[in-house]
């Protein structure tokens, strides 16, 4: 299983929309993709800006290297 942070951010605007709502640099949502890493830190403060936000949507199978999962904006 992997969290598919690319899927996240794409779902909350993208980069720029997500570190402007977060009060963060616009380099910042790119580095957890570049390290495929996002901290609990992170992830808390992405809850308090979007708190109906289900974080388990984002969690993804993995098959033969590729992602499955629900990439459906809702």
């Amino acid at each position: 299983m992997k969290f598919d942070i690319s899927l996240l951010i794409a779902h909350l605007g993208g980069t720029i929309c997500l570190a402007d709502a977060l009060g963060v640099g616009r380099g910042v949502p790119h580095g957890w993709v570049r390290r495929d890493f996002i901290s609990s830190r992170y992830l808390s403060k992405i809850k308090e800006v979007y708190p109906d936000l289900d974080l388990n949507r984002y969690f993804v199978k993995e098959r033969n290297g590729h992602l499955t999962g629900s990439t459906r904006i809702q």
